[in-house]
């Protein structure tokens, strides 16, 4: 007897954009610890009162962004491999929280760097940290489509798979 085959048709290029999301969460989070590295060694420069708020660095915004990144990339990279109905709920679940992490995240940043375009004073700490706050929103941007995009597939094949198993099995 012939076990019936898996119909979940997902396309191949998910593994591609699950690559994109680890490494834009490497990117994020190596770009938080720089941030976070630069808020605790000039803590003088960025205590209370200072004319610049860090919202990313205070908010850790790129450690736990780049948690939600790294597994909706690692699930996608896993269902193109080994294609099941539950993988396919856990990958669309975690890219559509990724897609909420990177909307949080682009809040962040431009409420940060429209506060930081006010500052006038050409102190470095603030030049580097708006040059890195402008490179997370750039990769978060990034995330967001990918994320997006993944979850578009996804649904996809869901719908698919759905509509196929509505399809009466004929027997020859």
């Amino acid at each position: 007897m012939n076990m019936p085959q898996n119909r979940l048709w997902v396309k191949k290029e998910l593994r591609l954009l699950g690559s994109i999301q680890l490494m834009t969460s490497l990117i994020i989070q190596s770009l938080g610890y720089f941030w976070t590295y630069l808020f605790f060694s000039q803590s003088i420069v960025f205590e209370k009162g200072s004319e610049y708020f860090p919202a990313i660095g205070t908010s850790g915004y790129s450690l736990w962004s780049s948690f939600l990144f790294s597994t909706s990339g690692s699930l996608s990279i896993i269902l193109q491999r080994r294609p099941s109905n539950d993988m396919l709920i856990w990958t669309l679940t975690m890219n559509i929280l990724s897609v909420f992490a990177t909307l949080i995240g682009l809040y962040l940043t431009t409420f940060e760097l429209t506060l930081a375009s006010k500052i006038k004073t050409p102190i470095w700490q603030y030049r580097s940290a708006r040059m890195l706050t402008v490179y997370i929103l750039l990769f978060t941007i990034l995330e967001m489509f990918v994320a997006a995009m993944a979850t578009e597939w996804t649904c996809k094949a869901r719908q698919t798979d759905e509509e196929n198993r509505k399809e009466p099995i004929r027997l020859l």
